[in-house]
């Protein structure tokens, strides 16, 4: 009984606050729908590709390429990793021991779907599994590169990539709601601005982390035409990291945006124990980073827009080694 008051006695606010993990959520499992629907033609096209144009492409390009894609693959692995261990020691700043239990388990729960997702995407040959089969499937049909060696360490790391992608963005999404949580002494002017960093914070390091998937997507993609020698399915490769740094860009904003909406109300408690005049709350948001005018959020756009930005500026990663002096 104490613990059903408790339950009843606790701001609403908090529970509107998990509402924010379901947004990005919507956003990603759409994106898979669509992309498993309009997909096959892809699958087909790129793994006829792979098994049936010959071999032969420039060496020299070929290891080029194997560079370019090994520098994603480490920034990818390295950002991960640091991203988790940011959000651990804030996840311990932020939350006592039962609000900390409870977002790691729902953070383990989403890390659990994730995987058994990645297994059927696997096991089921869906089309987003031809993305890694495409280019692992020529590498293994390289005369240059097709060693028992070669093939089991690229297989792991991308193993190792794949994973990271699931538990680095599953764990931000199920700590999003911390940030318009009630603080423990109520919303003062300081705790607000302090979650308005945050946010802004949070929102970077899911734009970098995002942005290098789509970089590492492009850069591992484009390898294949260059192992296959047939430059012609690069547009193929840019029409799919163009589809995904849409859908992570959308995920971004269904992650900051919503956040930011919600801070902005909370603030209302603020300005009306400051006494602030209604003529000048627009200027006192502004000011404190909370104004949802484009031109007050400019950082913020560029951020969400970054995984978009990321898919042509993966050609120009993918085609560094004609930028070389000669």
């Amino acid at each position: 009984m104490a613990r059903w008051r408790n339950i009843q006695t606790r701001p609403p606010q908090d529970y509107a606050g998990w509402l924010l993990t379901s947004y990005p959520l919507a956003v990603f499992l759409v994106g898979h729908w669509l992309f498993d629907q309009i997909g096959k033609p892809f699958a087909d096209h790129v793994l006829q590709a792979a098994t049936s144009i010959a071999k032969g492409g420039n060496p020299n390009e070929v290891i080029a390429d194997g560079h370019v894609w090994a520098a994603t693959a480490h920034a990818y692995l390295v950002f991960s990793m640091f991203m988790l261990i940011y959000l651990g020691r804030w996840l311990g700043a932020q939350a006592r021991r039962r609000t900390a239990a409870a977002h790691v388990c729902i953070a383990a729960t989403l890390m659990a779907v994730g995987t058994g997702f990645l297994e059927y995407v696997h096991i089921g040959n869906r089309p987003m599994n031809a993305i890694f089969l495409f280019t692992y499937q020529s590498v293994a049909g390289s005369e240059l590169l097709a060693s028992m060696q070669m093939v089991a360490f690229i297989n792991r790391t991308l193993i190792l990539i794949n994973l990271l992608g699931i538990i680095a963005p599953a764990a931000l999404i199920a700590l999003v709601p911390l940030l318009v949580r009630e603080p423990i002494s109520g919303w003062t002017e300081r705790e607000l601005i302090l979650r308005v960093r945050e946010t802004q914070t949070l929102g970077l390091l899911a734009s970098i982390l995002l942005a290098l998937g789509v970089l590492h997507m492009y850069a591992w993609m484009s390898w294949a035409p260059e192992l296959l020698n047939k430059q012609q399915l690069e547009t193929v490769v840019g029409s799919v990291t163009f589809y995904w740094g849409s859908v992570f860009t959308l995920m971004l904003a269904a992650i900051y945006l919503p956040a930011l909406m919600m801070l902005q109300k909370r603030s209302e408690i603020v300005m009306d124990a400051l006494q602030v005049p209604l003529i000048d709350r627009a200027e006192w948001l502004r000011c404190r980073g909370l104004s949802l005018k484009i031109f007050n959020q400019v950082p913020q756009a560029i951020g969400i827009l970054a995984p978009l930005i990321a898919a042509p500026a993966g050609r120009l990663l993918a085609n560094l080694g004609q930028l070389t002096p000669k």
